[in-house]
């Protein structure tokens, strides 16, 4: 693994996460930082943007509230998704993913704008 990919990953990874990676030394860790973000994050077939709400998505659906609190929250951090565009994908999920996964959205996307309010 070249230093380029894993520089690039950490780099992704803190500009996505908004906090820099766990500094351990693990497979796990390693595989996140040059896989994920090193390699997968930093393709230029989709934008940044494209890749946020994607995750956000699947965050969604699989009903992952605390990985998805990070991600609501740094997608409107970074400028790459409005408020009212988020509002948006959480209605359009509540119809596709399910009421139940589009409440955990709604409530999710509540406590991040609340958060950001303070």
């Amino acid at each position: 693994m070249s230093e380029d990919t894993r520089a690039r990953g950490q780099r992704l990874f803190e500009e996505i996460c908004g906090a820099p990676p766990a500094a351990l030394e693990d497979d796990f860790i390693d595989v996140t930082i040059d896989h994920l973000f090193g390699d997968l994050w930093a393709r230029e077939d989709l934008a940044v943007r494209d890749r946020r709400l994607l995750t956000i998505a699947v965050l969604v659906t699989l009903g992952e509230r605390d990985a998805l609190r990070v991600h609501m929250e740094m997608a409107l951090r970074s400028g790459d998704v409005s408020e009212s565009e988020l509002r948006g994908v959480v209605l359009h999920l509540a119809h596709y993913a399910g009421w139940p996964r589009g409440s955990l959205a709604f409530t999710t996307l509540a406590a991040v704008l609340g958060a950001e309010g303070s």
